[in-house]
């Protein structure tokens, strides 16, 4: 495995972030600090040649990854346990078992969604909040699922079934690790381009954290598998991008019922109709 790294400033990266997502999706990462004139983009890379193609591209460096590079980085990443209001709390690490009844383990490695990180944290929130009326058994789509964090948190918190989608295959093999190390029933894996897929039914809630481009192209889709009543929470959004998210929601006939923040971030909250939106920073 190689990492191909490049630093580059605020304007190249806006104007080649949404297709590099479209390119790469989950190997690729984004680090920028808050008032920085530079950020740093790198993609994990399965081969030299894939590397070194990216260098003849973009220009930047590449660095070869030791043989246990993922257990090293778990080591390193092992965050606090993360509540999640009254409901769920997750760790990262077994031996931080808590004596809660709801206990949820997500280990750091490749696949993105430990809980740690912003948009994930914001849409286990929203999760919790908004399913806390509904009766058990209510179905979900968590589209995109990497390590499969909310898929798992949804059935801690009622659901009778869940599709988690994911396109790559990395980040569905340890989702239905992930699964099986927390005893969760009723969920099922399934690999495929959630732009292409060929939704059966209605869910009650459906999640996503993904790109603003994909949620937006996907929300024809969506609008027609969301059951009445039914909530949609989205993420991966930056601040920037909060207007035109919701034109398209509204495009839609979705209205956000809630818009949290967290640093450059935000997570959505709606549903069908069009009650008085709220924001929550």
């Amino acid at each position: 495995m190689y990492i191909w790294r490049k630093h580059a400033g605020r304007g190249w990266l806006r104007d080649r972030i949404e297709p590099l997502a479209r390119r790469f999706g989950r190997a690729l990462a984004v680090v920028e600090r808050p008032g920085g004139k530079r950020g740093l983009l790198e993609v994990c890379c399965r081969t030299k040649k894939e590397a070194q193609k990216l260098i003849r591209e973009f220009g930047g460096s590449m660095k070869k990854l030791q043989p246990d590079w993922l257990q090293h980085f778990a080591k390193q990443t092992v965050g606090k346990p993360l509540r999640i209001g009254s409901r769920l709390i997750i760790l990262s690490a077994p031996a931080q078992r808590a004596t809660a009844a709801q206990t949820l383990i997500i280990p750091a490695e490749a696949a993105f969604g430990t809980g740690q990180h912003a948009t994930t944290a914001m849409c286990l929130r929203l999760l919790e909040q908004t399913t806390r009326a509904f009766p058990p058994g209510w179905t979900m789509l968590d589209a995109g699922t990497g390590s499969g964090i909310l898929a798992i948190a949804g059935c801690y918190f009622g659901a009778g079934r869940v599709l988690a989608i994911d396109n790559d295959p990395v980040a569905c093999a340890t989702a239905k690790r992930n699964v099986r190390a927390n005893r969760t029933r009723n969920v099922e894996i399934r690999t495929a381009d959630i732009l292409k897929q060929n939704l059966r039914g209605k869910f009650e809630i459906i999640t996503a954290n993904l790109f603003s481009e994909i949620l937006i192209a996907a929300l024809p889709n969506w609008s027609r598998h969301l059951a009445p009543g039914g909530q949609m929470i989205l993420s991966g959004i930056l601040r920037s991008q909060e207007t035109r998210v919701v034109r398209a929601l509204e495009q839609h006939n979705f209205t956000a019922s809630e818009i949290r923040h967290r640093g450059k971030w935000i997570a959505i909250c709606c549903q069908s109709g069009r009650p008085s939106p709220t924001s929550t920073c």
